[in-house]
């Protein structure tokens, strides 16, 4: 080949890297793009009978400066860091929520005890009845208030992960098309990459791994194929998949995928990403601090109703209740059918989880605890009605018309903050007082007639059966016997022996609420105690002292814990679980930065770097152009000395 041929593939060559460094420079601040280099190689040397001389440059490739582990790393962290970031913004919502002494349950729940103490303290006070109805209102409003906030967090939910969605099947389309595009370029090109698709193409791909881990696997074509979870396929070459969000029961969102290969769920193989996040938070953060709420509402609901029915208020009525308790919900999913209720049974040991029943077939059910898996086998035998052992604090009662695969969602305590209410409103219908009064027989001026120093104690009743009384019962003391003779109803004897018993001796009558009292000392023969309705009593306090002295009892979760202690529980591991997402944010954080520095560092623009590369290819295309020129003139000289 000739001087000016080969300093020709010089030039050309000069001017195509200064081509491409001008690209590089022009798009130093374009999102996404990776520097292009330009590969070049010597061209095959002739041979010209005393050796091999060469012919210049050619041209071989331009291609992107790229590290695949280092993409595959970034893309990873930007999908840890998301899903971290997205956890951490809606956790921190809940923490400050219920951590907040301004919004949070602690303070309510102390102003409330406090009235319901000065009620105990003056139990004919009117004012102090009406103090302790407007704290229970207001203790009432809060438990509702932090479960509507909830709530609302849960409407939010579904807001962003509509918006997710709508992203992500954006993002999907795109790098379907951006495969056909790069399948069609690299078919014309003779198997040379499409730089500038491949960069916008591992943009969306980036942008994707935002919103959810990915797998990618690069095609022999030039396309790629992406893949999430278990490998349900996002992109298969220029097909795209769709995403799709439903309402799998109130409050709780699924996550489906439509490909070539049909429509499933693939709720439980997201991960990573904002909706990966979103959908953690879910499942890992609302619904059991929810529940968690609404536990501490029904123990709280269940254990001061049950004190309070065992009093009586000023109008003589027994048997109340002071708040309203919320119900469990059961909800069919699909076609399934209304057939299965459930019963709170001892809120003492429910749970904060949701359970998954699914009818198996041949009356047998599996009942799973959706927090940890444990599973509970129930066989109805065929039952009309089959009620279930309880199970974690409920029972489950399930009808007949059921079919194989059928599914219900049981939340026993999703109701409990939500469902709380107070059912008394008149200060009058405080039952401050006991239900029973004890007492010696007196005369008409009141004068007591025993002779003994014996006394009875006051009365605890743990039950209203049999109350109230129809007639008062009288105990009449036998010394013969060493007995006391129980008027009828409910009738019969009670053995004491002043000898071994006058230190105190206990007793229980079941047939009347099961009242059980003591008696001590050394009666006299014919001596009487009497129990009776604690009829006009408006200074008695003994029902009011027990309601007091619940708050410092423990027992909520199996007896472990008080109402604060239960509700600090709950503040508890939402601020841990806040701490450590916040933690592995910030660690993430860190982690995403370092990759996209790594990954910068090879791909990015230097703009140093491609100043000299400017200057590098400006002198060998000025020195290729000398070249041509001393050609040129070789070539004139050449002509003058033949013509």
């Amino acid at each position: 080949m000739s001087i000016q041929n080969t300093a020709i593939s010089g030039l050309l060559t000069a001017q195509r890297g200064l081509t491409v460094t001008s690209n590089n420079i022009s798009n130093v601040n374009t999102p996404g793009y990776s520097r292009q280099l330009v590969e070049v190689s010597a061209r095959e040397s002739s041979l010209l009978g005393n050796g091999f001389v060469g012919n210049g440059v050619e041209i071989n490739n331009i291609v992107r400066a790229q590290d695949l582990f280092l993409t595959n790393q970034l893309r990873s962290s930007i999908s840890g860091e998301t899903e971290a970031s997205t956890f951490l913004f809606l956790a921190s919502r809940v923490d400050r929520l219920l951590a907040n002494e301004e919004t949070g349950l602690s303070l309510s729940m102390q102003d409330f005890f406090k009235s319901v103490q000065d009620v105990t303290d003056q139990p004919s006070s009117i004012a102090a009845r009406q103090v302790m109805i407007s704290e229970a209102e207001s203790l009432v409003s809060r438990f509702q208030f932090l479960d509507a906030r909830m709530s609302d967090i849960g409407i939010e939910i579904r807001s962003r992960l509509n918006n997710d969605i709508r992203d992500i099947n954006s993002l999907i389309n795109g790098v379907a098309q951006l495969n056909d595009r790069v399948v069609k370029a690299m078919g014309q090109a003779n198997g040379q990459a499409p730089n500038d698709l491949l960069d916008k193409r591992d943009k969306l791909i980036e942008d994707l791994s935002g919103y959810v881990s990915v797998n990618v696997v690069d095609q022999i074509d030039g396309a790629v194929n992406i893949f999430v979870g278990n490998g349900q396929p996002l992109v298969l070459g220029a097909i795209p998949s769709q995403i799709g969000l439903s309402e799998s029961y109130s409050g709780h969102f699924d996550i489906s995928l439509t490909s070539p290969f049909g429509t499933s769920n693939i709720t439980d193989n997201i991960k990573g990403g904002s909706t990966g996040g979103t959908l953690d938070f879910q499942d890992q953060m609302l619904e059991p601090a929810r529940n968690s709420l609404g536990r501490l509402a029904l123990g709280f609901v269940d254990s001061f109703n049950s004190q309070y029915a065992l009093g009586r208020n000023l109008d003589g009525e027994i048997n109340q209740s002071f708040f309203n308790m919320g119900q469990p919900d059961v909800l069919p999913v699909g076609t399934a059918p209304n057939n299965v209720t459930a019963t709170i049974t001892d809120t003492s040991v429910l749970s904060d989880s949701n359970y998954s029943l699914v009818y198996n077939g041949s009356d047998i059910y599996t009942l799973t605890r959706l927090s940890d898996g444990q599973t509970t086998s129930i066989n109805t035998g065929g039952a009309p009605v089959f009620v279930t052992a309880p199970v974690d604090g409920f029972t489950l009662s399930i009808t007949a018309g059921a079919v194989v695969n059928d599914k219900f969602i049981v939340r026993p305590t999703i109701n409990g903050a939500a469902d709380i209410d107070t059912l008394v409103s008149n200060p009058q219908k405080i039952a401050a007082a006991a239900v029973l009064r004890s007492g010696v027989v007196t005369d008409t001026a009141g004068v007591p007639l025993n002779t003994g120093d014996a006394v009875i104690s006051e009365i605890d009743i743990s039950s209203v059966s049999g109350l109230p009384l129809a007639t008062a019962v009288t105990l009449t003391f036998d010394n013969t016997l060493n007995q006391f003779a129980i008027s009828s109803p409910p009738g019969g004897t009670l053995a004491y022996n002043p000898a071994t018993d006058s230190g105190g001796k206990q007793f229980t009558l079941a047939s009347i609420g099961n009242a059980t009292f003591s008696i001590s000392g050394n009666p006299a023969d014919g001596d009487q105690f009497v129990i009776e309705n604690n009829i006009g009593a408006s200074g008695d306090n003994q029902n009011g002292l027990k309601l007091s002295s619940l708050q410092t009892s423990r027992i909520l979760l199996s007896g472990t814990a008080t109402y604060q202690d239960s509700y600090g529980q709950l503040v508890a591991d939402v601020g841990s679980i806040t701490r450590q997402t916040q933690i592995s944010s910030e660690a993430l954080g860190a982690l995403r930065n370092q990759a996209l520095t790594f990954r910068d560092s090879v791909s990015g623009v230097n703009l140093e770097e491609e100043a000299a590369n400017m200057l590098k290819y400006q002198q060998a295309f000025q020195a290729a152009a000398q070249m041509i020129g001393v050609a040129d003139r070789l070539f004139q000289t050449l002509m003058q000395a033949v013509q």
